[in-house]
């Protein structure tokens, strides 16, 4: 089976995760290249790893922190399945990662739980007062 391959991001400044999965024999690999090189330097190779369903996921990891945004298109990620031909080549663009930012509190959400919990203790201490009068 070839893989559903996606990119990766914990944050903006994080190193850029060629993610494949749902490949399968395990027998593969991944890396990235630029032009026709591959590049060692700033990488980092996961393991392959079994998913629930008998087939494999992979993942690599590029450092692009030195690398211009505008540069980043000359980087494409490679899987390679043995007993297979062709390649399956993803080139990076911004555009396709997917960035797990964690979302910040939402202020307004916070004003509006704390207006509700004063007036249901305006409340409350009202209608004790209005009780005892």
């Amino acid at each position: 089976d070839v893989p559903s391959m996606s990119f990766l991001q914990k944050s903006p400044s994080s190193p850029v995760s060629c993610f494949a999965t749902g490949f399968y024999p395990s027998r593969a690999e991944m890396f990235w290249r630029k032009g026709e090189e591959e590049i060692h330097e700033g990488v980092n190779k996961g393991e392959i790893l079994p998913n629930n369903d008998r087939t494999f996921q992979i993942s690599v990891d590029l450092n692009l922190s030195s690398v211009p945004h505008e540069d980043w298109t000359k980087y494409e990620c490679v899987f390679h399945l043995s007993g297979f031909k062709c390649d399956v080549v993803n080139r990076l663009e911004k555009s396709k990662i997917r960035i797990n930012v964690e979302e910040k509190p939402n202020v307004l959400k916070i004003l509006i739980f704390v207006a509700g919990v004063i007036i249901l203790v305006l409340m409350a201490a009202l209608g004790f007062l209005c009780r005892k009068g």
